[in-house]
Parts: structure tokens; C-alpha cells; sequence
């Protein structure tokens, strides 16, 4: 089976080929050895004898990914679903997330945009201090700030409402 994986628009080609312990990533050979470590969030992938983990979380049609410090916004589909865009067009921006919410509970260090403000893909949104990391929260799509719901040095619970967009 053949994927397509977009991390933050750059697009890679996996290809699975029953097992998943071997793949291929752009045409080259991965071996790959994962576990999913807690409460199905947190997983932990050795490929070719390099360990990373990270927290993977749902979000806007696509998967959140938190590493250490970072994130990325990471969009998969299917050989399948990438033909059938090619040819009636991707009508998932009516079913968009209309709001950015806390990925983990934490706290609000800042926030980077006001109401009004036009953002586009990456602009950083907000940044949560969470097990003593900061995480730069950012957008996933072009949109405008309707409504900010936190301020800095606000405690903030997972899944709770910080921003509320229009599109």
C-alpha cells in the first residue's frame, strides 16, 4: 500500500508492503521497530537504529506531532483518496477546526497573534509551557483570529479552547 505524507507541505511517498517492520520512504529502505507507550499517545519508532519519540494527537484532518521542543502538522492519505481529489478537488475545508486547542495541559507563556490578525500556514499562534518545554503552537491553515480565550500566565487543561478562528 502506497501513502502520501505531508509534514509541514513537504509530501513523502511510504510504501508498506504488508510488514511494517520494512518500508520505504521515497524509494529508499527503512526498517522500522515501533511501540506505542502510553494510553495509545505516545510512541517511540527505532528506524535504522534511531530512536524518536513524540506524542501524536488528532487534529485538523491530519495528526499533530510533538517531539522534544517541537511540532509538526503531518497529513496522510492513500493512493485511493489522492485520486479521487485529483478529480472532484479537496472538500475538506468546510470540515476545518474552527478553533486551536491545547494539545496538553499547561501553562500560557504567550500569545503571538490579536484578534483581527490574518495568519497563514506556520504562523506561530500561541506557546504553552508544558513539562518544562515550550511548545510553539501553529496554524495549520490561512485564517483570522475571531477570538483569543487565554493570556499569558493562564493554567490551561487539554483540549481546551485558545483561539477560535474565521475562515
Amino acid at each position: 500500500m502506497i501513502y502520501l505524507v505531508t509534514l509541514e507541505g513537504k509530501k513523502f511517498e511510504v510504501t508498506i508492503n504488508g510488514d511494517t517492520a520494512n518500508l520505504k520512504i521515497d524509494g529508499r529502505d527503512v526498517e522500522i521497530d515501533s511501540r506505542i507507550l502510553r494510553a495509545c499517545k505516545l510512541h517511540s519508532i527505532l528506524a535504522n537504529n534511531v530512536n524518536y519519540e513524540f506524542l501524536l494527537q488528532r487534529s485538523n484532518g491530519g495528526f499533530d506531532i510533538w517531539y522534544g521542543s517541537g511540532q509538526l502538522h503531518a497529513e496522510i492519505s492513500d493512493e485511493k483518496s489522492e485520486r479521487l481529489k485529483s478529480l472532484i478537488g479537496d472538500v475538506r475545508g468546510a470540515a476545518r477546526a474552527e478553533t486551536l486547542k491545547a494539545p496538553m495541559p499547561g501553562l500560557v507563556v504567550k500569545v503571538e497573534v490579536e484578534v483581527g490578525q490574518h495568519v497563514k500556514k506556520g504562523d506561530g499562534l500561541v506557546i504553552v509551557e508544558a513539562m518544562k518545554m515550550e511548545n510553539e503552537l501553529k496554524a495549520h491553515a490561512p485564517a483570522v483570529i475571531k477570538e483569543i480565550k487565554v493570556k499569558p500566565g493562564n493554567s490551561v487543561e487539554k483540549n481546551q479552547i485558545l483561539l477560535v478562528f474565521e475562515r
